[in-house]
């Protein structure tokens, strides 16, 4: 009997190399697994290294040409982003490290090429030196990839390196430019063929690099060869794939990532596919993405799992002799598979399941779909909003950003066995729960209502949280699968959990809506509760607070035909939501709604009747009509009676809200961190 997903899993033979399966890790890192160093930290490696574990490709990231070291704005995390030095030959040691560790796990080792700004292309050039006689006579440089005598090493000889501009118009390049830049490329693939990477992955998307912009019209206005037709437009990044294969030869896989159509007035679909029969010559893989780079990573607020699919699949049935790879949402094993079986791709990268799920080729081996933990699509494993930390995390996934010394972190292994009281059934109780029965202990959980989910529950109720719905169902599902006791309509007292004799006692009580101090504010409803009786809301809606559940109940309210109207103190709507490709789309999302309005620089001053009064940037009072008056004020932690549970068992721990409102992600990394303490 074969595996269950036997497409998923079944060997992939490319020129002379052989994928294990047919699950890719695409080019993604946490963005704050590295440090200054020039070369790949150790947390980096280790990060990479467990995506091997599962993957049959790992694209690493950090081929950046030559950012490090910019005065970039501190607060968004690009500044943040790796810059390995290609052409130094100690922070070469560390490159071979990562391409090594990859190669443990029998998984090609491949290196994103990505010219971001600010960035410029490399090339290598003689040293030239300025002396009293003038410049010395021109030395070439010694390449590194010419072969030394077998009994005498090559003298040493140093190099310049040349920046040529990235970011210009296309119409600022000269034809030397443009040929010098394929160069760079070629060179920059031939020292990553020389650093033991198997293969490179070109970004070649969203009109973000030099060759994605001449094969757009919106941004290719040039009039010679280079610009105007198709045929024109498509020489340079067929150049450029030429030079790279002419460079690396025929033993390296060359991949390209490229946006499957451009955004209007851009290229189209068929002209994507001209262009892959003309690439097909020099590329193995094409990674067919979105037309931009936030739509690329899709969030909650689309609503298709996997929305670009039918990209490869058109691809597919048009261009031979290429790997056709997707990408965008893939997680779910079951879609995985289908789409491999179907036949719409020969290849599916995924990112955030990597991430998610540490185990995530273990889990897909042994055919555990219903044990895969659900990704939110929260993006915040790519950066952070207003108030999070400056650290690499994962909403589902604790341990990421601690990859590499999380072993350490960890206590001694536990002897098992003590039973624990988990107050609270909430997600955070919940993730503790499976924490402590993974660690041998027997935790039961009291909930005080009638239902398992704490403050996701109203998950269920609105279609664009999907995601967090299948969390909060994936966490009662293990509840269940793994028979861990739940005691429902059961409010836990100290004295109750002192009497059953527990061992541990964990709160996890969570924390309730907080009512601002505004005068007049007495008949009201909490942003939650909008989400499970949508129908006891008026027609006339004014939500007091902007951040993120006031704009989503907003949002909510508003697909339900109520007309609503958000005020938020701060100069935007939903101020704390992840900066990087999350926000853009978050935005869109509230901006389609007819009937949804955000007001900034609002200071709610009181309520009169059903009238809300607030002061604008300006200093002038504006008063609005509201037959419901929402309240998204924040969170009050139940602090004080998380803290009652003290002394019921030998020892206490305290979790989640309760102890200071948190987001999904400190909740689990606190429920996490608990039980290892255990």
């Amino acid at each position: 009997m074969g595996p269950k997903y036997k497409h998923l899993l079944s060997p992939l033979k490319i020129r002379n190399f052989v994928l294990k399966n047919r699950i890719a890790a695409s080019n993604s890192l946490p963005h704050f697994l590295q440090g200054p160093e020039p070369y790949p930290a150790d947390s980096v490696i280790a990060h990479y290294e467990n995506k091997a574990k599962s993957a049959s490709i790992v694209t690493c990231m950090g081929i950046n040409n030559f950012t490090r070291g910019k005065q970039l704005p501190m607060h968004l995390d690009f500044g943040h982003f790796p810059d390995y030095d290609l052409y130094d030959t100690n922070c070469q040691n560390y490159l071979l490290q990562l391409a090594d560790a990859i190669h443990y796990y029998d998984s090609i080792a491949c290196m994103g090429i990505f010219v971001g700004p600010p960035s410029a292309y490399p090339l290598m050039k003689a040293k030239t030196s300025e002396g009293p006689g003038g410049p010395p006579p021109m030395q070439p440089a010694i390449s590194p990839f010419e072969q030394a005598d077998a009994f005498q090493a090559p003298p040493p000889a140093e190099f310049d390196i040349e920046m040529i501009p990235a970011h210009e118009p296309c119409t600022f390049y000269t034809e030397e430019q443009l040929d010098q830049i394929a160069d760079s490329y070629a060179e920059q693939a031939g020292l990553l063929q020389m650093l033991d990477f198997d293969m490179i992955s070109i970004h070649m998307c969203y009109r973000a690099n030099l060759p994605a912009r001449m094969m757009s019209p919106v941004t290719n206005q040039r009039t010679d060869q280079w610009g105007g037709t198709l045929e024109n437009r498509m020489r340079f990044p067929l150049m450029v794939l030429e030079r790279v294969r002419q460079k690396v030869g025929p033993n390296f896989l060359v991949e390209i990532q490229w946006s499957a159509r451009d955004i209007e007035g851009g290229y189209t679909l068929d002209e994507t596919v001209a262009f892959l029969n003309e690439a097909k010559k020099y590329i193995d893989i094409v990674q067919l993405r979105a037309a931009e780079v936030d739509h690329a990573h899709p969030i909650s607020f689309n609503l298709e799992e996997t929305p670009f699919l039918h990209y490869a699949a058109y691809v597919k049935e048009r261009v031979d002799g290429l790997v056709v790879a997707t990408i965008g949402g893939y997680h779910y094993l079951d879609s995985c598979e289908q789409a491999l079986a179907e036949g719409k791709a020969d290849l599916i990268y995924a990112a955030r399941a990597f991430i998610s799920n540490p185990d995530y080729g273990q889990l897909l081996l042994e055919g555990r779909a219903d044990d895969v933990v659900p990704c939110l699509r929260c993006n915040k494993c790519h950066g952070r909003g207003e108030h999070d930390p400056f650290v690499s995390v994962c909403s589902v996934n604790p341990i990421i950003g601690l990859e590499h010394k999380i072993s350490r972190m960890k206590s001694n292994p536990s002897k098992g066995g003590k039973r624990v009281a988990v107050i609270g059934g909430g997600p955070a109780g919940m993730r503790c729960a499976m924490y402590l029965q993974d660690r041998g202990h027997v935790p039961v959980i009291f909930e005080a209502s009638d239902a398992l989910g704490g403050a996701i529950k109203h998950a269920d109720y609105a279609p664009f949280k999907w995601t967090l719905k299948d969390f909060n169902h994936f966490l009662i599902h293990q509840m269940e699968k793994r028979h861990i006791e739940v005691r429902l309509n059961t409010k836990a007292t100290p004295e109750m959990v002192a009497a059953e004799g527990f061992d541990v006692v964990i709160s996890a009580l969570g924390a309730v809506s907080a009512k601002p101090p505004i005068a007049g504010l007495e008949q009201f409803t909490f942003a939650p509760e909008t989400f499970y009786h949508p129908e006891a809301v008026g027609e006339n809606v004014v939500i007091i607070g902007g951040g993120e559940v006031g704009v989503e109940a907003g949002i909510n309210l508003a697909q339900r035909g109520h007309k609503v109207t958000v005020l938020e103190m701060r100069g935007r709507l939903a101020a704390d939501s992840t900066a990087i490709h999350y926000y853009s789309m978050f935005q869109e999302a509230w901006e389609k709604e007819e009937n949804f309005t955000g007001i900034t620089s609002a200071k709610v001053t009181r309520v009169e009747g059903s009238t809300v009064y607030y002061v604008d940037a300006e200093g002038v009072e504006h008063g609005l009509a509201a037959d419901t008056v929402v309240v998204s004020a924040g969170m009050k932690p139940l602090k004080d009676e998380a803290l009652a549970f003290y002394g019921a068992a030998p020892e206490f721990y305290m979790i989640g809200d309760c102890k200071k409102p948190a987001t999904i992600q400190q909740a689990m990394r606190a429920a996490y961190a608990a039980a290892q303490r255990i």
